[in-house]
């Protein structure tokens, strides 16, 4: 009995040393960080916290489709800035426009988001801005003074425009209220700004939106294009899956 008990032993002890151990189980993958700012009608957290409007809810929606784990974080547009110089973490920031500047720190999603017509807004009655002209006009004009805000884009056209014409602007940090209030003032003569934000401005604000004029230009018909924009740390294969649920999402 001892020596057919001791066979058991090293028969077993045989087959537990030709059992490969299993190799361990990687812990699950942090959820990507999906940063926003507070900018409605295109982002914003609703009254129950949840982030919503034109532009955060395609991108949770492709997020979801994608099946990529994502945790929502309310972050200042220069703390992103930040985040994004550092890439310390896998995130995407929400609604950025594409530049040739941030394309160096980051990638690009497919189009989440089209904004409608973009446009210049000053005071009613400002005989110095005319609607439907070049943009060039506007911007090459010395004695008109624009309001931009410091680190915004404007999209390409402007962007480069602001450039080339040496278009005489202020810098500024404030809020849409505030320019508002400017306009109110003739401190400034313009600024630029989408129709859905401005909705949304001058509903908070409490004066009626006969106070201001839009002006349009005649060679800037396409609207901004929201993109995530998200740090080299996010997986080319989680880009790859998130820029295809964005497209199969928008037929």
């Amino acid at each position: 009995m001892k020596v057919y008990a001791l066979s058991l032993l090293m028969a077993a002890g045989a087959a537990s040393a030709q059992t490969p151990a299993a190799p361990p189980v990687p812990p699950p993958a942090a959820p990507l960080a999906l940063h926003f700012s507070h900018s409605p009608p295109l982002q914003y957290a609703d009254s129950r916290g949840v982030l919503t409007g034109h532009v955060a809810k395609p991108a949770i929606a492709a997020l979801k489709a994608a099946g990529i784990p994502f945790q929502v974080r309310q972050t200042p547009a220069k703390m992103q800035l930040v985040l994004m110089q550092g890439d310390q973490e896998q995130a995407c920031m929400l609604g950025w426009l594409q530049t040739p500047e941030r394309e160096r720190t980051g990638k690009f999603s497919e189009v989440v988001y089209e904004d409608k017509r973009p446009f210049a807004l000053t005071w009613n009655g400002n005989a110095a801005m005319h609607d439907e002209e070049p943009l060039k006009d506007t911007l090459s004009d010395k004695n008109l003074r624009a309001v931009v805000t410091r680190g915004a884009s404007y999209g390409v056209a402007i962007d480069r425009g602001l450039l080339r014409y040496k278009t005489t602007t202020i810098p500024s940090t404030a809020d849409t209220q505030q320019l508002l209030d400017m306009l109110r003032r003739h401190s400034i003569d313009y600024f630029f700004i989408t129709e859905e934000e401005l909705e949304e401005a001058v509903k908070t604000s409490g004066y009626p939106a006969s106070h201001y004029k839009r002006i349009y230009f005649s060679d800037l018909y396409k609207g901004y294009e929201r993109r995530l924009w998200c740090s080299k740390s996010v997986p080319d294969e989680t880009f790859k899956r998130l820029n295809a649920a964005i497209v199969r999402l928008r037929k």
